[in-house]
């Protein structure tokens, strides 16, 4: 494989987790001497960008199309100010309504567009294979057709779930068997899938079929060596823990503040302690923080970009992780393997028993306990505090989940399957 159209809605100047896949697998693929060409979308809505992210990337061309989408409407529709605070300001229970309504998902606007820009790339290029990244899912219809009628191989990748995503509600029988007819189909004819966790790779055999197995590859997030690299670390006058990322469907930080709350009544925690929470948060999560009884002792930061991020939780003493049990055993978010990375001393509130913490034993972290049990995560933080108080860290770094072993891995398996094909 020497050259790849990569079909993917979320990319730079896009901040991000769900940017961060396609955006660093791209820089990779480069140094395998894998050249890219990117069909993404034009400015839209959304709740951060960073450019420092978009002068990281590499990719051989990029073709950004226009878009019937919301997000792409609203940019176009109103002034630059009036458009974040519309989406901001508007209850989660309506955008999931708006985005409900659609076929497949809310950017089925957008397909029209990459089969123009796809068919176009087609005729002057030669490609060895096509890819999409999902969601939206709508990336892989995209990347079925323009693949199937140039007879080309394609490669899947989950991010999320589609149909079997526990986030997902339909809006009637309808969407959900029209979803579940594309995603088989789109499935059975790919050559390689590659998903984010050893989990969704059964849930898909389950779901859809032994003969998939072989198909099927885990890509992990892993961490960049680069963004680790010529960072200026300083050392606050307290004890500072950081949780960096969002809450959203069933992660919430409420147990974590029952918690701090609990030990907070029985003088258990110390005024030289600050927690820091970075991301986009709802009203409703900055409203919880701010009533609380341990509001002093906490901060909250807007969303900062990646490679802030990464400075940021270098600059700490402990980390946080949230992973809620409801459907969470197979989650793996991308923060994991950057907090890995980082050394730092890790309270992961995770389905004991899923697969984010075998991970995490793996590297002997063992402070894990469920999100929601407040007298567990309670005694763990306290371990937690005496734990970096007495600068007891002494782990290696595992380069298995590097971005560039990744990718190694990735390139050897589609290779390996195109051969065999």
């Amino acid at each position: 494989m020497k050259r790849l159209l990569l079909i993917a809605y979320f990319y730079p100047p896009l901040g991000g987790p769900g940017v961060q896949r396609p955006a660093k697998l791209v820089k990779y693929l480069e140094q395998f001497d894998v050249a890219t060409d990117v069909i993404t979308v034009k400015d839209i809505v959304f709740h951060s960008t960073d450019m420092k992210l978009l002068k990281e990337d590499i990719a051989h061309k990029i073709i950004r199309t226009s878009s019937f989408d919301p997000m792409s409407i609203l940019k176009k529709i109103t002034k630059s100010k009036t458009n974040k605070t519309v989406y901001f300001k508007t209850p989660e229970k309506y955008k999931k309504i708006i985005r409900n309504i659609f076929p497949i998902d809310d950017k089925i606007g957008w397909l029209p567009f990459v089969m123009i820009a796809g068919k176009r790339l087609l005729k002057k290029n030669n490609y060895d294979s096509i890819m999409a990244t999902m969601g939206p899912y709508t990336s892989g219809i995209a990347a079925y057709k323009l693949a199937k009628k140039n007879k080309l191989p394609l490669i899947i990748d989950y991010r999320d779930h589609w149909t079997l995503n526990p986030y997902i509600t339909f809006f009637s029988k309808f969407h959900k068997m029209y979803s579940r007819k594309w995603e088989n189909k789109i499935l059975h004819f790919a050559s390689v899938i590659t998903v984010v966790s050893k989990t969704m790779k059964e849930d898909i055999i389950h779901e859809f079929g032994e003969e998939l197995r072989s198909r099927i590859k885990v890509i992990y997030n892993g961490w960049d060596t680069e963004d680790f690299s010529n960072l200026v670390i300083r050392k606050d006058e307290k004890l500072v823990i950081k949780y960096i990322g969002n809450f959203y469907g069933y992660r919430t930080l409420k147990y974590f503040i029952e918690a701090l709350e609990l030990l907070h009544s029985n003088n258990q925690l110390s005024d030289d302690l600050l927690i820091e929470f970075t991301g986009n948060y709802y009203a409703e999560t900055v409203d919880h923080i701010a009533n609380s009884k341990v509001a002093h002792l906490i901060n909250v930061n807007s969303q900062i970009e990646h490679k802030e991020a990464i400075k940021s939780l270098m600059n700490c003493d402990a980390l946080l992780l949230f992973i809620a049990s409801h459907k969470g055993k197979g989650v793996l978010t991308g923060k994991l393997f950057e907090y890995l990375r980082s050394g730092k001393d890790i309270l992961a509130m995770v389905p004991p028993d899923g697969e984010a913490a075998e991970i995490l034993r793996q590297n002997k972290h063992e402070l894990i306990c469920e999100m929601e049990d407040v007298k567990m995560i309670a005694k763990n933080f306290l371990m937690l505090v005496d734990v970096v108080k007495k600068k007891s860290n002494n782990r290696k770094i595992q380069l298995e989940f590097s971005r560039e072993n990744q990718t190694h891995e990735f390139i050897n398996f589609v290779e390996n399957r195109l051969i065999d094909k």
